[in-house]
């Protein structure tokens, strides 16, 4: 009776369109005015300073900050225009410009949503200009930053790392081969698009521009080697790569391109604080409620059930796939991700699920929900760039997301799949 206050009030709140955070908080503070009333307000508030007191997230913020300098700093347009290069001239070439530019980005940012709003604002005027319909190349800017989530270093990977303690170098090593898949299975789908649609190609560049645009854009393409080298190689700290990737992409941005200015540098930081502090509170707030669920022992109950009614490991995970879509439709990655971590762990660890394993489908299922309205924010971002409605995109993102659904499928039935290079470096038994 006490959990079913708890969880019914979440869900009312959440219903009636109260931001999560609120939600989580009114909730949790109602379930203990009611039945734990001499709980003293310093317990409440050393847990949600607790939810946040973690070395491993101050990488949050850090991350985010090197996303918008380099959006702010013109490094997506020199991405952008080196990859036009390479492949403009192809069939389906501008579609394969916002997908590998997507790509880069993510491996850059970390963030869906970043990635979109930096490399959609160029990619998708060029796409449409070229014959694409609005819809169309709205949906395959969404899909491909949609990768953000997947690709290191993902914000949804370091989250999880602080919430489990698992190693965020296994996390973002073990993201590479999903990456990869993904990559190819848009790619396959862009190009069968392109052959149907008859869409026009691009004159094919010199080696001598290729190589131009490959200058410019070289201090760009150094940084994900330099974030994700250190962190790999064991030189830094996901914290210390994430401010050393500041001060790199300001220097690139300010100095070596000089198209970042010291008035855009205000807005920059309250765009980045803001995020950040939304991500901060979200996570604090759902540690006071998480809190309230292992005292009534829910973790435990979620998980025998959940064993008693997928009784295999491979069941479990094609559960978690399919409700962790659903779930993603009407919350965003990361908030689900605080919440249902912890509670859904001991479950896969009773069953002998590898948790890198776990992990790492629980943030790919979730990242679908960028791309799935209401929540959607990849899809409304992207509709909005390319000036045509959010249903006119939906109707063509549809088969990417069939591609991303069947991929994670085949990752969750199949851990080898992304545990072999983690194995391989020896980050991962």
């Amino acid at each position: 009776m006490q959990i079913a206050i708890l969880l019914s009030s979440f869900f009312f709140f959440l219903a009636i369109g109260v931001p999560i955070a609120f939600a989580l908080g009114i909730s949790s503070l109602t379930y203990i005015i009611l039945f734990l009333p001499n709980v003293p307000f310093s317990t409440i508030a050393q847990q949600m300073f607790g939810g946040v007191n973690s070395f491993t997230l101050t990488a949050i913020p850090f991350f985010i900050l090197v996303g918008a300098i380099m959006d702010a700093g013109g490094i997506s347009k020199r991405l952008v225009e080196f990859i036009k290069t390479l492949v403009g001239h192809r069939r389906g070439g501008l579609g394969m410009i916002a997908l590998f530019s997507s790509v880069i980005f993510a491996s850059l940012s970390g963030s869906s949503v970043a990635n979109v709003a930096a490399t959609g604002a160029i990619t998708i005027p060029l796409m449409k200009k070229n014959g694409y319909p609005k819809g169309m190349a709205a949906a395959i800017e969404a899909s491909s930053s949609s990768l953000g989530a997947v690709i290191p270093p993902s914000l949804p990977f370091i989250v999880y790392g602080g919430l489990t303690s698992l190693s965020i170098g296994s996390l973002f090593i073990g993201g590479y081969i999903p990456g990869i898949l993904f990559t190819l299975g848009i790619l396959t789908l862009l190009i069968l698009k392109a052959r149907k649609l008859q869409v026009p190609i691009s004159e094919k560049c010199d080696n001598h521009t290729r190589f131009k645009t490959f200058i410019s854009a070289f201090p760009a393409l150094l940084t994900p080697f330099l974030i994700m080298g250190g962190i790999l190689g064991g030189v830094m700290t996901p914290t210390e790569a994430g401010a050393i990737g500041c001060v790199y992409a300001f220097i690139v941005s300010f100095v070596v391109y000089r198209e970042l200015k010291l008035k855009d540098i205000p807005k920059i930081l309250i765009d980045a604080a803001v995020t950040t502090g939304f991500v901060m509170l979200v996570m604090s707030i759902a540690s006071l409620f998480g809190w309230i669920m292992a005292f009534e022992n829910i973790p435990t109950t979620v998980a025998n059930v959940l064993i008693s009614v997928l009784k295999t490991p491979t069941l479990f995970m094609v559960g978690i796939v399919l409700l962790m879509i659903i779930v993603g439709t009407f919350i965003d990655t990361l908030s689900a991700l605080i919440i249902l971590g912890p509670v859904l762990l001991p479950a896969a660890n009773l069953l002998g699920i590898d948790p890198l394993h776990f992990g790492l489908i629980l943030c790919m299922s979730l990242s679908f929900g960028v791309l799935t309205p209401p929540v959607g924010t990849c899809l409304f971002v992207a509709a909005g760039i390319a000036e045509t409605s959010v249903e006119d995109t939906a109707s063509y993102v549809i088969p990417f997301v069939v591609i991303l659904f069947g991929g994670t499928l085949l990752m969750a039935l199949f851990p080898n799949i992304v545990l072999w290079l983690p194995r391989l470096t020896g980050y991962a038994g």
